[in-house]
This record gives structure tokens, sequence and C-alpha cells, in this order.
């Protein structure tokens, strides 16, 4: 998709009332919660919606979990200073460790920051995956955990075109991936346990010098 027909989908009566809606919930959920914060990854999904929080609340903190190869994996450096040169409120939450990831550790270094915060925003889509669909099925976009903070998802209802006629026609700041890619892309901050192969693979055909770096500081990369 190029900018100019996002710009034509964007004036489409249903799109206009998905983002009308989104944003009608996010101005509910910042009443009904005390101090949250956005966990935020800089992905495209993360792009829109920390876009439309900062509309109705500016100064929230927004939280960025970080790892030895987040620099190496995108043009991470770049899209966070264009964030920044828009005035948000930017936290970074370095998590060491190997290439493998703890499970929860990113969501557990998040948390444990100070602060007397009792919510957080997350980017996540049903249609992302059939573990992200059947959660949100059951749990609602504005989820109390064990913990008692609330969990709050705006872009529960999205779609990769919607979220691909957002970031196009309101000129956020994205990573190369998709520029490459495509909105289809699959992107994150530390290399997924989940899908480690494929994340190599499309790091080693996007930029070779990249996957060299990482190759270095993570002698068990070949491994995958």
């Amino acid at each position: 998709m190029d900018k100019k027909t996002a710009l034509l989908y964007a004036q489409l009566k249903p799109y206009k009332a998905l983002v009308n809606k989104t944003s009608g919930f996010i101005r509910w959920a910042l009443e009904h919660v005390r101090n949250p914060y956005v966990a935020c990854s800089f992905g495209k999904d993360s792009a829109v919606m920390l876009d439309l929080i900062l509309r109705h609340k500016p100064g929230i903190s927004v939280r960025f979990a970080s790892h030895p190869e987040t620099r190496i994996l995108d043009n991470y450096e770049k899209v966070i200073k264009d964030w920044i040169s828009r005035g948000i409120n930017y936290c970074e939450i370095y998590c060491d460790g190997g290439l493998v990831k703890v499970k929860h550790a990113q969501r557990d270094a998040l948390d444990d920051i100070g602060g007397d915060w009792d919510s957080f925003f997350v980017g996540i889509r049903q249609q992302e995956s059939f573990g992200r669909r059947v959660s949100l099925k059951k749990h609602g976009m504005f989820h109390k955990l064990a913990n008692g903070r609330i969990k709050i998802s705006p872009m529960s209802e999205w779609k990769e075109k919607d979220i691909a006629v957002y970031v196009l026609s309101n000129d956020l700041p994205v990573l190369s991936k998709y520029k490459i890619e495509g909105f289809s892309a699959r992107t994150t901050s530390g290399i997924p346990r989940t899908n480690i192969e494929e994340c190599l693979i499309s790091l080693k055909q996007r930029d070779i010098e990249g996957y060299n770096k990482l190759c270095r500081l993570f002698p068990d990369t070949k491994y995958f």
C-alpha cells in the first residue's frame, strides 16, 4: 500500500468509525485508571496505539524494553529519536540476556521500574495469532490481572490494512523492515523465542552486515 491509497482508504466510513471507536475506548480507559503507562515496542501496532493515546494524554510514560541485539535488528535508533522529537515521555529499560530469551522477562522488566502505576497499554491484536485472539476474546480489552493491575488492549479489533492506513496517512515513524517486507512483517526489539529462525532469515536477507554483527554478539546464532 502507498500513501495515496492510504489517504483514500482513510476517508471510508468503516475506517473512520474504527478510529473513533478506538479513540473513545482509550479516553474511557484513561478515565478509569489512575496512573497508566504505554508498553511500546515501536512496531506498527504500537506506533498506531501510541499516536492515538498521545492525543488524549501527551505526557503518559512510554516504556520500551531493549536488548543487546535491538539496534542490530532494525533502525530502532532512528525511529525512537523521531518519536522523542515529537515530545514523548520516553523511558528505555535494558534487558540483558542471550539469544534465547527468558519467557516474560521483558514484561517483568517493564513492570519493575519505579512509579506508582496501576495499568498499562499494549498494542496486541486478535488478528496476530490464535493465542491472542483467544486471550482477547476471553479477557476483553480492559482486563484486571491477578496482581491487580489493568492490561488495556485498544488495538484488539484492528486489521493489518487498518494499521497500514493509519501509519501511512499520519506519517508515523516506522521500522525499515515494513518498508522492505510490507506491513505483514513482524518486528520485535529482541529475537523472539517462538520464531527465532524466521527472524534470523529476515535479518540476513535485509542486512547481512547486521546479521554478521549478531553472530559475533551471539555465537550460538549459527545453530538456528
